[in-house]
């Protein structure tokens, strides 16, 4: 399989246009039309239909493009790897995390870790557990930030059980107490993440030992999202201890409160590497710093399976 025809596939299907791809490919436009030609033929079937003068992807192509998306990041990482060698540069990190650590704790460990290392190139990726599982495991990231699951026979990890506090409004009579607890919130209705995420499993399981009853309005994907619902007087929601330790710093809520929660419920986080691609010195540096760091924040008490 060609690698330019690849990157010719990549570039039309997220420019809808064989002119920007043939520009973004530095090839002229007939030779990035022939290659495009060339690999649909290889594969038996079309991937893009013309409409409004635009390449619309086929459903084919739409499944297709994940896996080749996939493939050329991880030419592309061999290909600076290369170069590093040859230039005698310090090497490469490769990040992958879910949400919440990407927002800040990562961005400031990495300005961190690039002060004592300069030349190292870090790239930082966001995606869902399954697929950061699934990188570290195949070697496209080094280093995962991922859900607690299951142990894996492809992974070594680090498990982080992280305290989580009650957000609330600033004017619910609660919001005077130093904790928080079920029967406080009686009648106030929660903004929490899906129903099959750790945190809201916890927060129902604690409901019905109470035996009182849960009102859950409002579902969201993100623990910042559900702080904006928060600042606007829709309810309640639990914050992990990574967005407790920066709310103050990056938040403008002025009407949203913390205060710690009982009974305790704690927010699941995994630090994954793979088990069968030995860490780079890079690597093991910065995997140190980031578990000393998850280590040190307020609330978090830690598990290790290594």
């Amino acid at each position: 399989m060609n690698i330019n025809k690849l990157r010719i596939f990549h570039e039309v299907f997220v420019t809808g246009s064989i002119t920007r791809a043939a520009e973004r490919s530095y090839v002229s436009q007939p030779a990035a039309s022939k290659m495009l030609a060339n690999f649909e033929d290889e594969i038996g079937y079309k991937l893009f239909e013309r409409s409004n003068g635009k390449l619309i992807p086929t459903d084919e192509a739409m499944y297709l493009h994940e896996e080749v998306y996939g493939l050329l990041q991880g030419v592309n990482h061999l290909e600076d790897s290369i170069k590093s060698a040859k230039n005698n540069r310090s090497g490469r990190l490769r990040i992958c995390s879910i949400f919440g650590p990407s927002y800040q704790f990562l961005p400031e460990l990495i300005a961190k870790f690039k002060e004592i290392n300069p030349g190292v190139h870090v790239s930082l990726h966001l995606s869902g557990c399954s697929a950061i599982r699934q990188g570290v495991a195949s070697g496209q990231y080094q280093i995962g930030l991922v859900d607690k699951a299951q142990s894996s026979s492809k992974h070594d990890s680090a498990a982080f059980d992280m305290t989580c506090y009650c957000a609330i409004p600033a004017d619910h009579p609660a919001a005077k107490l130093e904790n928080i607890t079920l029967e406080d919130l009686e009648g106030t209705p929660w903004i929490t993440l899906d129903s099959e995420n750790a945190t809201t499993k916890a927060l129902k399981r604690a409901y019905i030992n109470t035996e009182l009853s849960m009102h859950r309005s409002i579902e969201v994907h993100t623990t910042i999202h559900a702080l904006s619902f928060v600042n606007l007087g829709m309810g309640v929601a639990l914050v992990d201890a990574l967005n407790y330790h920066y709310f103050s710093s990056l938040f403008n809520m002025p009407n949203v409160v913390l205060r710690p929660f009982e009974p305790n419920i704690i927010e699941p986080l995994e630090v994954i590497t793979s088990n069968l691609n030995p860490l780079s010195g890079v690597a093991k540096d910065f995997y140190k710093l980031l578990i000393d760091e998850l280590e040190s924040k307020k609330g978090i008490v830690l598990e290790r399976s290594l």
